[in-house]
């Protein structure tokens, strides 16, 4: 029995060598290599949740502690073939075998990896390299809004790579982690001399610390998570700092943690470094925020940024959001100024000054889409509210090839939800510089719109407007390339537009053709409210077409039966402009004028009611912080002085048939200025028997503020002017004028400014009184006198030539002469100065010496003159003591200048 015992214990004995022999043979040896790879890729296949697949070898060295040894291993990627998620050179871990006696369960612990690479990879179509943990979408439900919903989080079991390095010491060295999202352009290349995750016993939990490069920007991290504890995170991207500091959530409040993120800016151009974006411009800022992370939920409350650049911009961003993965709650306002309040940009003088200068918006969610509740763009030319944006909807935000950011396939609308006015979509291939815009959209709204004081029945009488239109940046400003705009559903009014603009400058490229029309103007104008006037039709061409060089335009304007063409070219081949053109009318009827300029006199009405009511508008209170005082008037894009500089203008005025109450004329005119001279003019014209030629005048160059105008008329009938005045005086003979003065056109008040000299003179004629041989004669020649019985008296001609200076009117040669008197006045009327002193002498034609019956003063204050008679009479005489009239005396020049 003993030997059986020692047997059996020798033959266990041998058995155990030999196993253990066996075992070491299998862990040890080369030949049992696959069999220990295949052993250590189920094993951590299953502690990982996912393939891990050896390529090279598998070394165990058994002990209580069992160490095993990895090399050149693999993590492939399940979701894009050909991928590997993870590879490294080395790998080794221990296994406590007594942990795993006592918990029949396996415990990995001290791991250490070298050259390990991950590569987190999201194609376009947003497959990730990884496999991702679908978690439900954490909404209210209606049990919740009456009862406690239970609190306890989602349970998932599965394991995750996460949840396999979460209890363990890990030692990395020569890691490196690519982030590739193919859908966004952005890449972050995470390249870690050392990194360490270890767990550490007071306070219990984990610490992670790591150094290394992002995009080749040196950085550091490190992150302490105590059990049951807050944690900490501090990131360092040089002069960059990131804080993310918080506490795990219990389960009865739904699990998940919250946080404060805290990020300094230090230099803003390093921002743009690390994403591997241009630097668009430099300076510092901050951004906060307290972030809630639950299944389903990610809130980010309290969100206060601010960034002061370097130019003086200023970008502010607050606000909330209830949910970033359903935009719940999202309320979030910007304000970025691009100018510095000390260093505002002038009032632009010409488009190409304007600039941008602040953009204000307010961004909200309205049934789980993005819209600008408000939004102000100021440039430094006007101000614009949009009080409707959106919602917003932005396909793709991703990085370009050059380092910027984009928005592609970026879809937006205004007006209200159910039937927008206008919708967007496009491309922003810089939305930081807002550069390589390339927008188009539709606008479609009613008539309301331009008539908003209409009701619903009167507005639809004018129908709709439609449009389609682009938008580009082709040479870095924003301008409107396209459009294609007509009225809809009327027959009131029909007006339509194109306008294409695809050159490299101002003209350049610019196509635009604009056709408004009314076929009856007295119901379009009733329609509106408006007193009618029927004149007709009504209606205006305009075409404009521009190349690098040259510009031709065109328009046409009819109203009634008269109508009026012009045409007109630019050439900027020359050194200076050259304008040629001219405007022309078949037909131009005086009634047609008229009532034309009453349609323009009701439309602006209309207007001005629009004013009215747009400055009786009450801002709505809760936008009250958006005001920013007052806006500043528009200033005038172009100087026209600083344009007459550069132009050489020719411009030709003919109208051949001109039709009024007096019968039928034409008119001609011409239009020159070169080097700054400019002339218009003469400008002649034939009616009724009547005839002027005018010339207006002015050097920009030299006498800039200045404008003279000279020239003539005659032919105008002196009764049908007193008649058009109002003044019932039976009277006729032929005017004729003539008119040199010069005045100021920049002072408010033109006519004051006059200076220079003009004359009235009328020929044969006649007036219904016998007053003036009564002065002249006295009472007893004129009671027999052939003008008392007629009660009239022909008037043989009228000479007033006068001088104008600053409101002064001064005469000394005035004369009036019939067959046997003459009456001279001289004296000085000031309209200024609210003054007037005449004096008036009537005598005998051909007897300057003789006494003058009825002289008269008018004296005192224009608007109250006094008139005084000299009773007695009053003798004149020369001083030379000339005293004989010539015999060829010259009619309506005073008598006693030609006593010889």
């Amino acid at each position: 029995m003993v030997k059986f015992i020692a047997r059996f214990i020798m033959i266990f004995l041998a058995l155990a060598l030999l196993g253990v022999l066996t075992l070491w043979a299998m862990l040890a040896l080369p030949m049992f290599s696959e069999w220990r790879k295949a052993n250590v890729q189920d094993l951590l296949s299953d502690q990982i949740g996912q393939p891990f697949i050896i390529e090279g070898d598998v070394r165990v060295r058994l002990g209580t502690v069992t160490h095993l040894h990895v090399s050149q291993a693999s993590i492939p990627s399940q979701n894009i073939p050909e991928t590997n998620l993870a590879e490294l050179e080395l790998f080794e871990f221990e296994i406590d075998m007594l942990y795993v006696l006592r918990e029949r369960r396996l415990h990995l612990d001290n791991l250490v990896l070298s050259g390990l690479q991950g590569n987190l990879i999201t194609l376009e179509d947003g497959t990730t390299s990884w496999i991702q943990r679908e978690q439900p979408i954490r909404e209210k439900t209606e049990t919740e809004e009456t009862e406690a919903a239970d609190p306890t989080p989602p349970n998932d079991d599965r394991p995750s790579i996460l949840t396999f390095v979460s209890d363990k010491t890990v030692s990395l060295n020569d890691f490196g982690v690519l982030v590739r999202d193919d859908a966004t352009g952005f890449v972050y290349d995470f390249d870690l001399s050392d990194a360490d995750l270890a767990q550490v016993a007071s306070p219990r939990g984990a610490k992670f610390t790591a150094n290394g490069s992002l995009n080749e920007a040196q950085f550091s991290f490190e992150g302490n998570y105590p059990w049951g504890e807050p944690f900490t995170n501090l990131a360092q991207f040089g002069n960059i700092r990131i804080t993310f500091d918080g506490e795990t959530l219990p389960a009865d409040q739904g699990g998940g943690y919250t946080a404060a993120f805290v990020m300094d800016t230090g230099q803003v151009g390093e921002v743009f470094d690390v994403l591997g974006l241009q630097r668009s411009f430099e300076g510092q800022g901050t951004l906060t925020s307290t972030v809630t992370s639950q299944p389903g939920l990610l809130e980010l409350a309290e969100i206060d940024g601010e960034f002061e650049l370097d130019k003086g911009q200023k970008v502010t961003l607050t606000g909330n959001v209830g949910n970033l993965f359903t935009v719940e709650d999202f309320d979030v306002k910007t304000r970025i100024s691009l100018f510095p309040p000390d260093a505002q940009p002038p009032k632009a003088t010409s488009i190409e000054d304007m600039k941008l200068t602040e953009i204000v918006a307010r961004v909200i969610n309205d049934d789980r889409n993005l819209e600008f509740k408000r939004l102000v763009i100021k440039t430094n030319a006007f101000d614009q509210g949009l009080d409707r944006v959106g919602p917003v909807s932005i396909g793709r935000i991703h990085k370009t090839e050059e380092g910027t950011i984009a928005f592609s396939n970026l879809a937006a609308q205004a007006g209200p939800r159910g039937a927008p006015y206008v919708k967007l979509q496009g491309d922003i291939n810089d939305i930081l510089t807002f550069k390589g815009v390339a927008l188009e959209g539709t606008a479609h709204a009613s008539a309301s719109l331009l008539f908003p004081d209409l009701s619903e029945e009167d507005v639809a009488l004018f129908g709709g407007l439609e449009a389609a239109f682009k938008v580009s940046d082709p040479e870095g400003r924003v301008t409107l390339t396209e459009l294609d705009a007509h009225s809809e559903n009327t027959d009131l009014w029909g007006v339509s537009a194109h306008i294409s603009d695809h050159g490299t400058s101002l003209l350049d490229g610019l196509d635009m053709k604009l056709v408004f029309g009314v076929s009856d103007t007295a119901k379009f104008l009733e329609a509106l409210k408006l007193e009618p006037v029927d004149i007709g039709s009504l209606g205006l061409d305009v075409a404009l077409a521009g190349e690098a060089k040259t510009m031709e335009f065109a328009a046409r304007l009819f109203a009634g039966d008269s109508d009026i063409y012009s045409n007109v070219t630019l050439d900027y081949t020359q050194p200076i402009n050259v304008v040629r053109g001219a405007i022309l009318s078949d037909l131009l009827r005086l009634d047609d004028i008229a009532q034309a300029l009453q349609v323009l006199v009701s439309l602006s009405k209309l207007s001005d009611s629009e004013e009215e009511n747009d400055e009786s508008a009450t801002p709505e209170t809760a936008e009250a912080e958006e005001d920013d005082g007052e806006v500043t008037p528009r200033e005038t894009f172009m100087d026209p002085e600083e344009l007459l500089l550069r132009s050489d203008v020719e411009l030709t005025v003919e109208v051949r048939e001109f039709v009024g109450e007096s019968g039928t004329s034409s008119m001609t005119s011409t239009f020159e200025a070169k080097e700054g001279k400019l002339e218009a003019g003469p400008i002649e014209l034939h009616y009724g028997g009547g005839y002027f030629k005018v010339t207006a005048e002015m050097d920009a160059v030299n006498d800039p503020d200045k404008i003279r105008i000279h020239g003539g008329t005659s032919g105008w009938d002196f009764g049908q002017i007193l008649e058009a005045a109002g003044l019932n005086i039976d009277a006729h003979g032929t005017l004729s004028a003539w008119v040199d003065v010069t005045g100021n056109h920049e002072s408010p008040n033109f006519v004051n400014s006059l200076v220079g000299a003009a004359s009235l003179n009328m020929g044969k004629g006649a007036v219904g009184t016998s007053l003036l041989e009564l002065a002249g004669l006295g009472i007893f020649p004129w009671l027999v006198s052939e003008e008392l019985a007629e009660r009239r008296t022909e008037i043989t001609c009228v000479k007033a030539p006068i001088h104008l200076h600053g409101g002064r009117v001064t005469f000394d040669e005035v004369v009036a002469e019939t067959e046997r008197v003459q009456l001279v006045a001289k004296g000085e009327v000031d309209w200024v100065g609210n003054a007037i002193n005449i004096r008036a002498e009537p005598r005998r034609v051909g007897k300057p010496l003789s006494r003058s019956a009825w002289p008269f003063d008018v004296t005192g204050q224009l608007t109250a003159p006094k008139f005084k008679l000299d009773v007695g009479g009053s003798r004149s005489r020369r001083t030379d003591g000339a005293d004989e009239m010539p015999a060829d005396r010259e009619p309506c020049t005073p008598d006693i200048l030609q006593l010889e």
